[in-house]
């Protein structure tokens, strides 16, 4: 799927939560874009973003971002731009990421729809010509719309690091809601009782150990105690509970679990369950 046609998409994507891959040829390194719910202010925002340039941010080869995008003529109630206005808004962004194409190296982190606006975030090697150029672009082809350009040094990558990237209590929804979504689609109703699994892993005996002590008083039982080589946390715990999946409950849950694992300097990876 291209960037084009996932960024069209958003709207289902949101609905179900689904991560793409798709190589990314500028950082020699797989995307994997991702999407979730947010506010702006006292406005509601819908943010998508590829998930693995967190390992490679901040890259010095681009060290500004431009953010920029159309303003819709239509949006519903919440400030998210009407269906009929996504063809249009499709062929700005990418006539602009085209542009930016022939001026300079340039990365597509995000993009982010709240207030009736799309804004792209890029980021680029070089801003000579970009602001001009993408006036003239508007107001060549697209003069009936407004629009945002806004352009500045982020050697750290810090529009992308601290405002489009999730903080740990988004993420935990995040990956909750696609396990959840998953299931539900498989036919799955949630209320019968099954063994639901978890994972962790530590550095040390001592930290798996003080973790161990606090899941078995929570009512956990253990499973495994493996050992992953060539691992930065190589010393992992595997344990589970029975019980229906509350979807209620569960972001409280992993929220905990993760907040446990993190105080003993560990890595949560995540739980899984079988479709009943």
């Amino acid at each position: 799927m291209s960037i084009k046609k996932l960024i069209a998409a958003l709207p289902v994507l949101l609905l179900f939560a689904i991560q793409i891959a798709i190589p990314n040829t500028a950082l020699a390194q797989t995307e994997m874009w991702d999407t979730y719910l947010s506010k702006i202010g006292d406005q509601p925002a819908t943010v998508l973003l590829d998930m693995n340039l967190i390992l490679a941010a901040p890259d010095k080869r681009y060290p500004y971002v431009v953010i920029t995008g159309p303003r819709a003529h239509k949006c519903d109630q919440k400030g998210m731009p009407a269906a009929i206005e996504i063809d249009a808004l499709e062929s700005i962004l990418d006539a602009t990421g085209n542009f930016l194409t022939g001026l300079t190296p340039k990365v597509l982190v995000g993009t982010v729809m709240y207030n009736c606006q799309r804004n792209n975030y890029y980021y680029v090697r070089d801003t000579t010509g970009i602001r001009n150029a993408i006036m003239r672009m508007y107001n060549r082809s697209f003069k009936d719309y407004k629009y945002s350009i806004i352009i500045r040094p982020d050697p750290q990558w810090l529009s992308y690091r601290t405002f489009l990237y999730p903080n740990d209590e988004t993420q935990n929804w995040m990956d909750n809601n696609r396990i959840i979504t998953g299931m539900l689609q498989e036919g799955d109703s949630l209320k019968k009782p099954r063994t639901i699994s978890f994972a962790a892993c530590f550095n040390t005996d001592t930290a798996r150990n003080a973790f161990t002590t606090f899941v078995t008083g929570k009512g956990y039982s253990i499973n495994k105690t493996p050992s992953i080589k060539m691992s930065a946390a190589p010393l992992c715990l595997l344990f589970s509970k029975v019980g229906p999946i509350k979807v209620d409950s569960i972001n409280v849950v992993t929220a905990e679990l993760r907040n446990e694992v993190k105080k003993h300097n560990g890595i949560y990876n995540g739980w899984s369950a079988p479709v009943k």
